[in-house]
Order: C-alpha cells, then structure tokens, then sequence
C-alpha cells in the first residue's frame, strides 16, 4: 500500500491525525522537501510520528520511483509531502504509476498554498493560472510566466505568483521588475500595486498590500508568494485596504 500523506503549509504540526495514524502503521516512511520551503524541525517530525524518516532527493521521486512503487507492493510505504500532496505534477505522475501497476494507495490531503492565500482577503474563485519564478542565472533567464499573467489580467482574473524555493519577496519583485524590461506591456511599475505574504501559516506570516517600490526595500522572507491583483470585486477591495503598509 503506497500513502501520500500532505505535512500541511508551514511545520511539523500541520500534519493531520490521519496522516500520523498511517504514518504510525507503516513499514517504510520517505519524505521529499525539495517542492517547497518549510519551517519546524525535521528532528521534531520524527519524534512525533516515532519513526527514521528518509529523505528523498528530486532524482529518487522523478527517475528512481520504481523503488519507492516496487517497496509498495509488498509493504506499508509512506511518502511525505510539503503542503498537499497532489499540488505538484511529480506527485500525481507516482500515483498514476501505482494505478498502472495496480498498487493500492491512498491520498490523505493537507493545507497548502493553494487555500492558504485566502487570508489576502481574495476571492479563490477569482485567480487564474498559477505561475512560477524560478531564479535567472547568466545563460537562463525565462520570461514565460509573464504572457500566463498578461492573460489574467486582461480577463480580470488574480494572478499567484510563486517563489523559487529560496527566493525571498524583494527578489522575487526584482525579477518581475527586470522582465518588464524586456516585455514592456506594463503590468510590473513601481508604482504597481501587489500583494506580499511572506511565511504563510507561521505564528511569524506577514500580508501586506503596496506599491511594488516600497514592497521591494522590505525584509518580508521566503517561503514567500507575490500576487497581481485583476479586477477586484467591492469586499476585496475592503480586505486589501486593511493590509497595507
């Protein structure tokens, strides 16, 4: 039986009574941290649950999951999971194996950034394609998340732009700054105004609603989310008033 289990948006307390129960009954328990940031201790996580916990690598998730799928066959193997478990493709293409091979399994869900970003006080309904910033280096700088972005702008719709698992919110806005440069269809200024939240789901999260040229001088540290707001509905509207700085 393979289970993937959600450790929830921020530390090891997040994780559900019945993900513990069935961390608590299996042979084997694997957990991957290279999808997202996460806060709490690792240490803690194993006293919790009262088991070794071995971390998996990218590689051992997208190339070796055989491994993983071939323990599952005759075993109780658990694979733990930042946030959700089925919030990254990597994730589902493991079940849809397990399906082939006719492995039972088991999805137990968790909170995630996906609902979290409801404390900005926008509507879920309301966002569109979800993005990704992923750090420039000197031969890679990819811009294609600015067209995904451009589209929901136009159709009034929210855009949630994610952070390269280090990036922090002044270097994710850099960024954004720094391909308008190149694009020029106006939708990242100093004078635009976005969402930051920075450390969502920690007793230490911030929110905070402004001017992308005051936003980018803030210490607001990652894990960490920006998001462009389309066309706002009245109570939005209200809610984001009351973050800013």
């Amino acid at each position: 039986m393979l289970y993937l289990i959600g450790l929830g948006i921020w530390d090891e307390k997040d994780i559900s009574l019945k993900g513990l129960e069935a961390c608590r009954k299996a042979d084997k328990i694997y957990a991957e941290f290279y999808t997202a940031k996460r806060g709490g201790s690792f240490q803690n996580l194993e006293k919790i649950i009262g088991k070794k916990i071995e971390i998996l690598k990218r590689k051992d998730m997208e190339e070796d999951s055989e491994k993983i799928l071939n323990e599952s066959e005759k075993k109780n193997v658990v694979v733990l999971v930042p946030g959700d478990p089925l919030a990254a493709t990597t994730h589902i293409h493991l079940i849809s194996e397990a399906k082939k091979l006719g492995i039972p399994f088991q999805i137990i869900h968790s909170s995630s950034i996906f609902t979290a970003i409801g404390e900005t006080g926008l509507s879920l309904y309301n966002f569109g394609r979800v993005v990704t910033l992923v750090n420039w280096s000197e031969k890679q700088k990819p811009t294609s998340f600015y067209e995904y972005i451009w589209k929901n702008k136009k159709t009034g719709l929210h855009s949630l732009i994610l952070l390269d698992i280090d990036m922090d919110i002044s270097e994710g806005l850099k960024l954004l700054l720094e391909s308008e440069k190149s694009i020029k269809k106006g939708l990242f200024k100093p004078e635009t105004k976005v969402v930051a939240a920075s450390k969502l789901g920690s007793s230490g999260q911030k929110i905070i609603y402004g001017f992308v040229e005051k936003l980018v001088s803030l210490n607001l540290e990652a894990p960490g989310v920006i998001i462009l707001p389309g066309k706002l509905q009245f109570f939005e509207e209200e809610f984001l008033e009351t973050l800013k700085i």
